[in-house]
Parts: C-alpha cells; structure tokens; sequence
C-alpha cells in the first residue's frame, strides 16, 4: 500500500493516530471507541452499532452512569493513593495522570460534568480534604485504614482511662475501709470507756481498811534494802527497748497491711499490665547503635517521627529519614530538670521530669508531670524512658 502523500488529510490522520491519545470530545464511551476528528464522531453517532447502544442506554441509564462513575472514581482514587500517597495535590494534576490511559472511563460518561463537581463530591464523601487555591482545586487522600486504626487506637487508650479511673475508685474505697478499721481499733486500745460509778444502796456506808502494822513493817525492810542504782537503771532501759522494738514491728505491719499493700499491688498490677518487649514510641530522642549505617550515623541521635509497627520506626537525624530497628537503638537521657516520656513498666506513656541519676543503679528518679500520679516521684530504669524532642 503507497505511503500517503505529506501535507494531505491521510498523512495527517495517520501522524495523530501515532501520537496514541486522542481529543476526548470525539470518544463514546458507550461504544468504546475513539474517533480522530469531527468528521468521524459525527458519522459513527449515525451509525447503526451506535444507535443499537443508544436503546441498550436507554432502557437503564441510571444503571450505566453508575457503573461509568464507580469505575471512574475508583480509578482517580487509585492513581491519587499510589502516585501522590497523602499528599495535597492539584485535582487538575491527578486528572492528567488519568486521562493518559487509554481505556480510561471519561467524565463525560459519569454522573459529574465538571472536574469542580467531582472534587466536591469527593470532599463530600469523606474520601479526601479539598481546598480550593488560587491555583484551582486541591485534593488529599485520605488513608481510610490509618483512620480505622486511630479510631481503635483511640478507643483503646479510653478504655485503658476507664479501667484506671475504675482501679483508682476502688484502691480509694479500699483504703477508705482500712483507714475506718485502723481508726477503730485505736479507739478500742487507747481510749477505754469510762464508766460512771453508780451505788446501789444510798444507806450504805463507804468502809476503808487499812493495813496492819506488820505488812506496813514488811514494806518498809523492802524499802530500805540496799540496791545497785546502775544495775536497776540498765535493765529499766533493755525492758524498754524490747518494749519499743517489740511495738515498732507490729505498728508497721500493721500499717502497711492497710495502705502500703494495697498500693504496691496496684503497682504490681500496673508494670505487669503495661510492661512490654517493645519501647519506641513517637516524639522522642534516640540514639542510633549499629554500624551498619556508617560512621556518620553511628552514635548519631535524632528523633522518631512515624512508626512504621510496634518495633519499627523512622528516625529523621538532621533532615536523613532513617527507617530502623528498636534493637539499633538506645534511649538517650537529657540534663537534669528536662523533661522525658516514660516507655515501659507501669506509668508507660506518662510524661515526667527527670530529677536525679543514680548511676550505680543504672536508673532514674522521676517526677510525673500528667495522670492521677501528678507530682509522685518513681524510679525507672535508664531503657524505661527517654529525652523528649
């Protein structure tokens, strides 16, 4: 077949056919088919396949312009998640990554005629953020399953508060009922009840004897019976310390069976409950431990700003977006009076402010800054908490 001659109709049709896409005006969708001009749209709209869909259409045009909208939307949705993420875009940009393929669904063949109307119906249904600039409109994907897991997470944490608040309630009932029974018994071993003196006969006479001569002479030899004064002074302070020795113990028992036990197994209860083999958490200050990074990260610190999973974060060390390992990194302890997040044990996720370092113990003494604990002071390990950013 002979080359068409250059400059004529044929040559031309031929070079916009080479190009791929062609104008969208001169597209049916309801054929699928793309027509090159004017000329052509307007013979295929007279001819017979083109008006055997036109019946199809219409016998159910509501059910064609929601299959042509679904898979419309669905497709700018797509390209909007894996090409720009959660990015704020312009609507106009996604549209031309949409319209490059080929067997794209038009818009003319959807629900919406404007790329304007569309925009709003997304921002309608929750499926991005939409602004309108001076450039046009702006579209943000919103990731539904991240929203799903804040949502759980949300719910998790207030649930967590509720059993806290309810765990506080009844620890304060508890020691509302022992502080009763402590005071009680006080009263019961250090106030005896008096007793008023009653006399059943008014008649009868108030008889005192006296004693005799002997007993009173026995007293007096007892009396005048030489004694060793240092020896009676030694033994008079032993009795007393085995006395005083002898109380202390079972005051403290039995003040410590009343509060103290209780507050140590909520103590208990609350590092087993919240002690975890997993620490990272986001906002804080961690320093970087392994080599395989090269020399300029080792020993690097920097501050985690996402968390990819419970042992996985990114680390962005002077402007570098590093993803790595909790067991590539280490905790970092600021100066005294900073503040710090507490990551593990029982007042996980509590802010506090870090008073002293006790070094031969390898921990340290904290004063909590949030929570029903506000003000208390507790000692955690140097791996428990961690500089805040």
């Amino acid at each position: 077949m002979p080359k068409a001659e250059k400059g004529s109709n044929k040559a031309l049709a031929n070079k916009v056919k080479s190009k791929g896409l062609q104008k969208l005006k001169w597209f049916c969708q309801m054929c699928n088919k793309q027509c090159r001009d004017q000329n052509g749209f307007k013979c295929h709209l007279t001819s017979e396949s083109h008006q055997r869909q036109l019946l199809l259409f219409a016998e159910n045009s509501n059910s064609y312009l929601r299959q042509f909208s679904s898979e419309f939307e669905s497709l700018f949705l797509r390209l909007l998640r894996t090409t720009f993420g959660t990015k704020r875009v312009r609507a106009n940009e996604v549209y031309q990554e949409v319209i490059k393929d080929k067997g794209h669904v038009h818009m003319n063949a959807t629900v919406w005629h404007t790329l304007t109307g569309f925009v709003l119906h997304l921002g309608d249904s929750g499926k991005c953020k939409v602004d309108q600039g001076e450039k046009g409109w702006y579209v943000q994907y919103i990731d539904q399953e991240e929203e799903i897991r804040k949502e759980k997470f949300t719910k998790r944490v207030q649930q967590e508060k509720d059993e806290e608040e309810r765990s506080r309630l009844l620890l304060e009932q508890q020691i509302e009922r022992a502080l009763e029974k402590e005071r009680a018994s006080g009263k019961a071993n250090d106030e005896p009840e008096s007793k008023e003196f009653l006399r059943e006969n008014d008649d009868e006479k108030i008889k005192i004897a006296l004693p005799s001569s002997s007993l009173l002479k026995k007293d007096e030899d007892k009396k005048l019976a030489p004694s060793n004064a240092l020896k009676s002074l030694e033994s008079a302070a032993s009795s007393s310390k085995k006395r005083s020795s002898s109380s202390k113990p079972e005051a403290s028992s039995s003040k410590k069976s009343a509060l103290d036990l209780i507050r140590e197994e909520e103590e208990r209860y609350k590092e087993r409950k919240n002690r975890t083999d997993y620490w990272l958490a986001e906002g804080i200050i961690v320093k970087i431990v392994t080599k395989k990074l090269g020399s300029d990260y080792y020993k690097a610190k920097g501050e985690i700003i996402k968390l990819v999973d419970k042992y996985t974060a990114k680390v962005d060390v002077d402007g570098d977006v590093l993803k790595l390992d909790q067991q590539h990194l280490e905790t970092v302890i600021p100066a005294i009076g900073k503040d710090m997040l507490i990551l593990n044990g029982a007042y996980r996720g509590t802010k506090a402010t870090l008073l002293e370092i006790k070094e031969n113990e390898y921990s340290l003494v904290l004063k909590l800054k949030e929570g029903l604990r506000h003000g208390r002071e507790v000692v955690v390990a140097y791996e428990d908490a961690s500089k805040l950013a």
